[in-house]
Order: structure tokens, then C-alpha cells, then sequence
């Protein structure tokens, strides 16, 4: 292997170490005997558990941070041209369950090991979900200056998404019986649409054009 390639083996079986163990329980010979490979060559790329693991979640963080910011530039444009903007949304909250489906491991340590394991760690995870929240509140915000939602507390409504989300990730898109990815998109979008349509809308409607491909 290259340098560069065995870096990422190693990342990659961390991963698998941190998955299966949890952090505080993983170690360092746990991570080179599975990747064969002496202790000293280990300590060439990485400084100890704590560095590969940190790495570990900053390179979740940064795919995710540009999977976020890219489903707000498409809401945005859908916003100006005024159309598709609920199927729109629909299309972004696939894309954050395809980003989640797609590193089950990854995701699995940042929710499961991440959090409360370290300041560091929980920190960063605490600045993902502010970005998060705050990009959720400005997209909600402009839905609700439209008509598009009824009036509610913008704030207690993306906390709410949020949570449902993370929750339909964990125990039904990673754990369990596997859903498959558009329906569990769909039925989230039509949960949350149901919830949040203005009073008197056609509600069939509504889901309709949300769901729309």
C-alpha cells in the first residue's frame, strides 16, 4: 500500500474497531491486529486513539456540514423560482438519509460513542447541530412567510424534525429491518407535512405534491 492508502485502511478499520467495541473500550492493538500491521507503523500516521477517532468524526462532520449546505442552496433556488418547494424538501431529506445509510459505521460512532464521550468530540457535534439548526430555521422561517406551513414555533419545529430524523436513522434505516430509503423518506416528509400543513389545506394534496418525483 501507499502512505495515503494505508491511512485510510487504518481509518477505515478504526472504524470498524470503534463500531463493534465503543470507544473507551476499543484500543490501539485492537485497531493493528485487525489491521495487520506492527504497533510503530500505527504511531506513524496517528498520535493515539483519541487522534484516529477524532479524525474519525471530522471527516463525517465535514461530508455532512456539505450535504446540509447543499440541500439549502436547492431549497433556496426552489424558493426564488417558487416551485417544487415541498417535493424539494422531500429530495433533501433523502439526501441526509442516503449520506447516513451510505457510512453506517461512521454514523453509528457519532451518534452512539461521540456524544458525551469527550469534550472535544461532543463539542463538535454540538456545532454540527446548531449549523443545522440554524440552516433548518431560516428554511422553515420563509415556508411558514409563505403559507406553506401553518403558524407555528419555527424553533420547537426544526428540534422536532431534527429529533424524528435522527431517530428514523438509527432504529429503522441502520438497525432492524432495513427500510428502503425512498419510502422511509416518504413517510417522514408525509408525518411531518401532516403536522405542519396550514389549517384547511387539502391534505391529500399537500402529501401529493411533497411526495412528488
Amino acid at each position: 500500500m501507499s502512505s495515503q492508502e494505508r491511512r485510510e485502511h487504518l481509518l477505515e478499520v478504526a472504524a470498524e474497531v470503534f463500531a463493534e467495541k465503543g470507544y473507551r473500550n476499543a484500543s490501539v492493538s485492537d485497531i493493528v491486529q485487525r489491521a495487520r500491521i506492527g504497533r510503530g507503523t500505527f504511531y506513524i500516521y496517528f498520535e493515539s486513539k483519541r487522534h484516529i477517532f477524532l479524525e474519525l468524526i471530522e471527516e463525517f462532520f465535514q461530508g455532512y456540514e456539505m450535504v446540509l449546505m447543499e440541500n439549502h442552496r436547492r431549497l433556496m433556488e426552489a424558493f426564488r423560482n417558487n416551485r417544487r418547494i415541498l417535493a424539494t424538501w422531500r429530495e433533501n431529506l433523502e439526501a441526509v438519509l442516503r449520506y447516513h445509510m451510505e457510512r453506517p459505521r461512521l454514523t453509528h460512532i457519532v451518534y452512539r460513542e461521540a456524544i458525551g464521550s469527550d469534550e472535544d468530540f461532543s463539542a463538535r457535534v454540538d456545532e454540527l447541530s446548531a449549523k443545522a439548526t440554524r440552516i433548518l430555521g431560516k428554511e422553515f422561517q420563509e415556508m411558514k412567510a409563505r403559507g406553506l406551513i401553518r403558524d407555528v414555533d419555527v424553533s420547537f419545529v426544526v428540534s422536532t424534525i431534527i429529533g424524528s430524523v435522527t431517530n428514523a436513522i438509527l432504529e429503522h434505516l441502520l438497525k432492524g429491518k432495513k427500510w428502503k430509503l425512498a419510502r422511509l423518506a416518504d413517510e417522514l416528509v408525509e408525518y411531518h407535512v401532516r403536522a405542519l400543513a396550514p389549517d384547511g389545506a387539502d391534505l391529500p394534496l399537500v402529501v401529493k405534491i411533497a411526495l412528488e418525483k
